[in-house]
């Protein structure tokens, strides 16, 4: 099944080979590109958290959990990258590519990991979706809904382990 955003895409991959940067730079709007970057250093600045975690955490499927975070960064953090390099835009200063902690702050528990990592998720709503409505690029506005698409999921895993290991404030039930 053919989309119109689809065709679009493709249009546009067409119209910019051969294209200089300074013309590609030309179809960007400088909206996108505060959005990209934005999302950009979002995504480095949860995943260096996300790296600090690993090392805290004590329950395995908390650390399954963190290890999913930690790949869609990853991902996110090189398609945004590529967006950025095909429009030559500044990229913004990189955190250490590993954290190695062997200190283990007792204070910190898997709960206060777990309200961390599902509140990081959750900042990214606001950015995605308005970037997504103020995106007139396709290629930016593809990657973005891309991102937003992935954040819901992300968003879906850790509801269902914050239910399943008590971790999540669940509002009270509502009895008429």
């Amino acid at each position: 099944m053919f989309r119109i955003v689809d065709i679009m895409d493709k249009l546009q991959k067409i119209a910019n080979i051969g294209k200089s940067t300074k013309e590609k730079q030309s179809v960007i709007s400088v909206v996108e590109v505060f959005y990209v970057w934005d999302i950009l250093v979002t995504k480095l600045d949860i995943m260096e958290a996300v790296q600090i975690f690993q090392n805290m955490i004590e329950d395995d499927d908390l650390k399954f959990v963190n290890r999913q975070v930690a790949n869609t960064l990853s991902s996110g953090i090189m398609d945004m990258e590529r967006i950025m390099r095909d429009y030559d835009l500044p990229f913004p200063p990189r955190p250490p590519a590993a954290v190695n902690s062997t200190v283990r702050l007792e204070n910190i528990t898997d709960r206060d990991i777990f309200q961390m990592l599902y509140e990081a998720i959750q900042a990214f709503f606001p950015i995605l979706g308005i970037g997504f409505m103020q995106s007139t690029t396709p290629d930016v506005r593809k990657a973005i809904k891309e991102h937003l698409l992935i954040t819901i999921e992300m968003q879906e895993i850790l509801v269902e382990y914050g239910k399943l290991k008590n971790f999540l404030y669940m509002p009270p039930v509502y009895r008429p």
